[in-house]
Order: C-alpha cells, then structure tokens, then sequence
C-alpha cells in the first residue's frame, strides 16, 4: 500500500538570521542613500565654541552711542580782518563779561588802506557839503534879489501915487516923465515875475541837488562807520558773557582773515553730542529716547536735532536733557547713551555672536538634543540690538544654536562635536 509523503517545512530559527540579515542590509543602504553628498565636519574640542538657547524675554531695540556733553549755546571767535597779535588780554578757561577785552591785532597795510579810504570819504563829504551850502546861498541871493526888485516896485508905485494927487491939484506934470514913470512900474512887474520864475525852477533843481547831495552824505557816514568798525574789529571784545573756554592765539602769532581763535560757551545749559551708525538712519528722528547711567543714577535724554552729513559711516545728534540734569556734569565729559528704537516687548530671542555677521542671519548651527551634533538650520532674524537679536523663523524655545564665529567649520553641513555638548544655561 502507498503512503502520502509530507513536506517539511523551513525551520524558524533558521529563518530569524536570514530576516535580521536583509533588515541590517537595509538599513545600510537607506543610510548610505540618505546620507550621500552630506558635508560633515568633527569638531575635536566643542567646549571652545559658545553656545546659547533661544528662549522668550523682553526685547527692545538700542544702539548704545558716546556723547560729549557740550553747552548748549557757544559763540565763535573769529578774526574778521586778521593780523598780528599784539597783546592778549585774558586767558583762555575763564569767565568773562560782554565788552571785555580778549586780544589786539595790528596790521600796518589794512590800517594804512582804511587811512586812505577815510581820508577820500572826509574830502568827498566836503565837497558835498560846499554844494549844500552853495545851493543854500544861491537861494538866498535870489530871494534877496527878488526883495529888492519888490522894493523898487514900492518905490515906483509911492511916486505915481504922488504924480496922481499932483494931477489932481491941477499941478502939470509932463506926459513924457508920467509914461516914463509908468514904463519903469511895467517894467519892474515883469522883472518880478521873471525873477519868481526862474526862483521856482532853480529852487526845485536845488531840492534835487539837495536830495542828492544829501543821499550822498548819508552813504559817505555809513562808509565811515564801516570804516571805524572795521577799525575796532582789530580789537577783539567779547560778544556775549559767558565762558572763555580757549584762546588759540600767541602774541606775535599772524592770524589770516577769518581764522577762529577762540569760543565762549554758556555754561548753565548742556546738551550731548553723539555720533550714530548710519544704519540707524532712518529710525533715528526728532524726539527718540535714550538712558544714560551716572554714579549709580539713570538719567533721561532725547533727540533734539540731526546733522545730515555722513562721517567715517557716521552721523552725528544733539540730545537734550529731560529733566535736570546730573549735578557733577561737566563739558567735555563722556557719557554712554542707550538710544531706544522701541518699547520693550515679550519676543523669541537669541544671544548675539560672531555667527551673526558670518551667516548674515540667513542660517545658524542647530545643536541637536543629544548634544552630540549641530546641523545647518535656515532661519529668519528680526531686530537686534548690541546683546539680542529676535528669532522671526526656523527656531524654537528651548533650541540651542551655535554663536561663535563659524570660521573654521567650512560651511560644513553638519559637526560632530567629540564629545558631547551640556545644554543648561
């Protein structure tokens, strides 16, 4: 009789080392296929890098500028004509009054030049003068002359009354001596008003002359008070009361035209003159805030006024102080001020670094939560300030990135450190 022959089938535990063999080689070739064209770069001493967490806190945008605190009003001195220095009258770092005297020039060809000038203008108001005075006397000589030929008229009028009361009383008097007499009186009237003629036009050219003679004088006086001034400008008084904060003259020293030799400030009122980087330009204006601390006080300043010109990437502020300010300040004197761009608020933030200037806040090293490794993260950066720089995008509170510079890294993709990294602040 037949008998059914059965199959065997394949023993488990010979199957178990054939299944762990192909999972092993997966497993290889899904890492090998993953990790193909990675950059990697070990680091053999990671405890030299500086790390920090991202983590919430209150931030606020600030530039920390110096100042110098400086008066708030200051007159220049300035040498109009130039010379040289005869004589100093006071020294530099005092007080000093309106009106005093600072210094004396000499300048022998300017002298000699405003001497000459002096002497015309005198010679031309002179002659002004004379036809002033000719005018006046041509118009008395005419007025006078038209009295007299009034006086004649009278006197020719008199004695034709008196032919008149003759010829009444029947005494003859010859026809040809009455028409004589009579022609003279026709005569004198028509003189007389000729002679009033020619007094109006000859009165009204004299105002003209007059006018001009007087235009002219004027000038010539505003010409020797030029002239004096321009001659008391080689003394130099001092324009307002104040402090003489310095005198940049030595006597026998020649100083040009327009030379500054000194500056008086008014002490009782400072402000702070501060130099700004102009990529604060533009959220820098009229009325911004800043803090500045002094012996352990805060004090309160803001911008009064910005100069627009740009030095050595620099611009350059007035700020006034809110409120009084410190008692032991003094010009000259070096204050650090925090100048506020915003108002604190509550923000995902990192520590500044050397990474922030390399990556230009385009990437950063995110440290893994073993501490073992740190791979390339892209990320978004907001404002900053000279300590903080906001996190917009790509990271999260608790992360920890890399903040030194990243120089010797060669943009690698990715660092394994050889030994691990403690992440605690």
């Amino acid at each position: 009789m037949d008998r059914k022959i059965e199959k065997k089938g394949i023993a488990l535990k010979k199957l178990i080392p054939v299944i762990l063999g192909c999972i092993f080689i997966f497993t290889l070739v899904f890492l090998i296929i993953s990790r193909s064209g990675t950059n990697r770069y070990k680091v053999d001493n990671p405890s030299r890098m500086t790390i920090a967490p991202v983590k919430y806190g209150e931030f606020q945008e600030y530039d920390p500028v110096d100042g110098t605190v400086i008066p708030v009003t200051s007159v220049y001195l300035d040498a109009e004509q130039g010379g040289r220095v005869e004589e100093i009258y006071v020294e530099g770092g005092r007080p000093i009054k309106k009106g005093d005297l600072i210094l004396r020039f000499s300048n022998t060809a300017w002298q000699t030049s405003l001497i000459q000038t002096e002497n015309g203008l005198f010679e031309n108001m002179d002659r002004q003068q004379n036809t002033r005075l000719s005018l006046a006397q041509g118009k008395l000589n005419r007025k006078e002359t038209l009295m007299r030929m009034e006086f004649e008229l009278l006197q020719y009028e008199r004695k034709r009354k008196r032919y008149d009361v003759l010829n009444k009383e029947k005494i003859v008097i010859s026809d040809e001596e009455y028409e004589t007499l009579m022609d003279q009186i026709k005569y004198k009237k028509d003189q007389i008003a000729l002679q009033k003629e020619r007094i109006k036009q000859e009165d009204h050219m004299s105002e003209v002359q007059l006018a001009q003679a007087d235009k002219t004088i004027e000038r010539l006086q505003i010409g020797l008070e030029l002239i004096s001034k321009q001659i008391d400008s080689l003394v130099l008084r001092a324009p307002i009361s104040g402090h003489l904060s310095s005198i940049s003259a030595e006597i026998g020293q020649k100083i040009n035209p327009g030379q500054r030799i000194g500056q008086i400030d008014i002490l009782d009122k400072l402000k702070i003159r501060a130099g700004v980087d102009q990529f604060y330009n533009s959220k820098v204006s009229v009325g911004v805030k800043g803090k500045f601390t002094l012996d352990g006080e805060k004090y309160e300043v803001e911008v009064i006024k910005i100069y627009p010109e740009v030095i050595n990437d620099r611009f350059t502020v007035d700020l006034a102080f809110i409120g009084d300010p410190p008692e032991d300040v003094k010009r000259g004197q070096t204050l650090t001020v925090m100048l506020s761009f915003s108002e604190a608020a509550r923000s995902l933030m990192v520590k500044k670094g050397g990474f922030y200037q390399q990556t230009g806040g385009r990437w950063v090293y995110l440290i893994s939560k073993d501490g073992k490794t740190a791979r390339k993260a892209p990320i978004t950066l907001g404002r900053d300030n000279p300590r903080h720089v906001e996190v917009l995008k790509g990271l999260e509170e608790g992360d920890w990135i890399i903040t030194s510079g990243y120089d010797t890294f060669n943009e690698a993709d990715e660092l394994i450190f050889g030994e691990a990294l403690e992440l605690k602040e």
